[in-house]
């Protein structure tokens, strides 16, 4: 049948925009052409999905009396409508009711289209006992053979008791692999009225060993402030080593004594998990068999029940991506017939099962599904804004001085602010940006992270400083030409920037940020009278920069005695006020009950410059990591 021609001219031409959202005016048109074949009744139903709920009336009120031809496209084009948010609950349960009619409609299409829509979420839970046994009435007595395997599934998706039994009576080959599915995922339901969350104030029976991950570029950083954790609790310090392999990538492993949410002193760390003994792979393999047996074994059990409160559920996430679904599934399976307290449930786990493959070898880590306590100052976020853990590595690098006059002139959302005030102390914290909506969001996530006496001001990053003393430390993250500069000229801008931060630095100062043209910006900085101190290269999401570490020369007494023993920098010797890179540890409040804070430490530790140096020749030396000039 051919649609009859619609009145507005221009809504052919207008389905080929796919941004195209039509109005209510257009829904009759364009659920007629749902009848047609090919891409007029694609374009047709993505259109009507673009305008969500607002169109589920009157694909309903159509649906009334529709011929066959028509009546199955529109049952999947209400299944789809009803995932929109939010809808009228009478409008949801007018079409629950329209689905559970058409599981008895003459049509094999039109039945299958209904099961499938009632096995999403949103349809299910629109009554779910009651589309739960109408779904087993129906398998029950369907006869066609993809009708039954879409109701199976739907069973499988809906859960429950009365879906368990309808399933355990099924029977015929056509539908045993999606029966054996659908028992699985119903199960799974049916433990999920159980609580579930990671003990994180749990200490391992036994020493663990933990692999913690990081930007990359960021791992000695991130090693410096693991040593630090715990070194005067009884379980001893964790003694981190940087580890690169095909299998597993490059990570910092330590051994684990203490609490688990101890690792959260780390700030930036991204995850850790604990991993299982490496599984060689023969070719061929079956990879989800290895998945499960590391599962199955000794060491993971023994982790999964310490650190878990109530049901285990679990997820498989592959490092390499994709879904794998039937791996994950034959996993599964092999799983709950000899641990069936183990539940695979991707929507509510506790723990993160993740699978690494390389050079003939499975990598299985269990990764605990424990709140992060770290960043909850951020209040929000401005396009650009510094990922935290970047800020807590710039912050860390700048160090800690209880006279330091700290400027951060593309403040943003603040978080390098933020971090560098929970590092310790400081006599003043400034930053300033352009645009007043960043200056807000700023000051909310300073105020959250108790940043006493920060002043927010509104100017552009090529002006003077603030008003008052120099600053000691700029500390900043610039946005970078890929996220948000996209003029042309952001090299130039940065220039400028150096030799005006150069200018502004008082005598001794620091500069420690973000740099994407390394070479440009370390030689401008070199002219501008600042010496490189660290040259770190680190992944920004996608893209590579540098953060660079400067220092300015001290002003030097003109005795001659003290000329005499104190050679100038440059010609043999190093000045009188080389400044080295400093850290403070920062742990969460609730461990600073329990360990001294050293913020007022005369001789912070140095462990960032023998890190940085190191790193290289433990991970290997990718080209501008890790260098250090002077």
């Amino acid at each position: 049948m051919t649609p009859p021609a619609t009145p507005d001219p221009d809504l052919q031409r207008a389905l080929s925009d796919p941004g195209f959202t039509p109005g209510r005016r257009h829904f009759a048109a364009l659920i007629e052409m749902l009848e047609t074949a090919g891409e007029p009744a694609e374009l047709a139903e993505r259109a009507l999905r673009r305008a969500g709920g607002a169109a589920l009336p009157a694909a309903l009120e159509r649906a009334a009396g529709a011929a066959p031809a028509l009546r199955a496209p529109l049952t999947r084009l209400v299944g789809k409508l009803m995932a929109a948010a939010p809808l009228d609950p009478e409008v949801s349960d007018r079409a629950r009711d329209y689905l559970l009619a058409c599981l008895g409609d003459d049509d094999r299409r039109t039945r299958r289209m209904a099961a499938v829509a009632l096995g999403k979420p949103r349809a299910a839970d629109a009554g779910r006992s009651l589309v739960e046994q109408a779904l087993a009435d129906a398998a029950r007595s369907e006869r066609s053979p993809d009708v039954r395997r879409a109701l199976v599934d739907a069973l499988g998706k809906v859960g429950g008791s009365a879906a368990l039994d309808a399933l355990a009576e099924l029977g015929g080959d056509d539908i045993a692999g999606v029966r054996a599915r659908a028992e699985l995922l119903a199960r799974r339901t049916l433990t999920r009225g159980e609580p579930s969350e990671i003990a994180g104030d749990r200490a391992p029976e036994r020493p663990l060993r933990v692999a913690v991950r990081c930007r990359r570029g960021l791992e000695a950083i991130l090693a410096e402030e693991l040593a630090a954790l715990d070194a005067g609790a009884a379980g001893g310090a964790l003694v981190p080593e940087l580890r690169s392999e095909p299998c597993g990538g490059t990570r910092v492993e330590a051994v684990l004594s203490g609490r688990l949410d101890a690792l959260f002193g780390a700030r930036t760390m991204l995850s850790f998990a604990f991993p299982l003994p490496l599984r060689k792979l023969d070719q061929g393999a079956d990879l989800a068999a290895a998945v499960a047996e590391r599962l199955l074994s000794r060491e993971a059990r023994e982790i999964l029940r310490r650190f878990t409160l109530g049901a285990i559920r679990y997820r498989i996430d592959w490092a390499g991506g994709g879904k794998r679904r039937a791996a994950v599934f034959r996993a599964a399976a092999a799983v709950e017939a000899e641990a069936p307290e183990l539940v695979n449930d991707p929507t509510q786990s506790t723990w993160d099962v993740v699978v690494y493959e390389g050079a003939g070898r499975v990598r299985v880590e269990l990764a605990p599904r424990l709140p992060d306590p770290r960043f909850a100052y951020r209040r929000g976020d401005v396009p650009a804004a510094s990922h935290p853990t970047i800020a807590a590595a710039l912050a860390r690098i700048a160090g800690v001085r209880g006279d330091d006059v700290v400027w951060d002139p593309f403040v943003g959302s603040g978080l390098e602010l933020c971090e560098r005030a929970l590092l310790g102390p400081y006599r003043r914290l400034v930053g300033s940006d352009r645009d007043p909506r960043a200056l807000q969001i700023a000051r909310e996530n300073l105020d959250a992270a108790g940043a006493r006496g920060a002043e927010l001001l509104q100017r552009d990053a090529h002006g003077p400083p603030p008003p008052g003393e120099a600053p000691t430390l700029i500390l900043t993250n610039p946005p970078l030409g890929r996220r948000v500069e996209r003029t042309g000229d952001l090299d130039a801008m940065l220039d400028r920037f150096v030799e005006g931060a150069a200018r502004a630095l008082a005598p001794g100062g620091r500069m420690v940020w973000i740099s994407p043209f390394p070479e440009r910006t370390e030689a401008i900085a070199r002219r501008s009278g600042l010496r490189p101190e660290a040259l770190l290269r680190v992944d920004m999401g996608g893209f590579d920069a540098q953060i660079q570490s400067f220092h300015k020369e001290a002003l030097r007494p003109r005795a001659s005695h003290d000329r005499r023993d104190h050679p100038p920098a440059g010609r043999g010797g190093r000045g009188p006020q080389q400044a080295e890179l400093r850290g403070e540890q920062h742990r969460p409040h609730r461990q600073e009950q329990r360990h001294h804070h050293r913020d007022d430490d005369p001789e912070p530790t140095r462990a960032i410059r023998r890190h940085v140096g190191d790193q290289a020749d433990a991970v290997g030396r990718p080209e501008g990591r890790g260098r250090r000039r002077g």
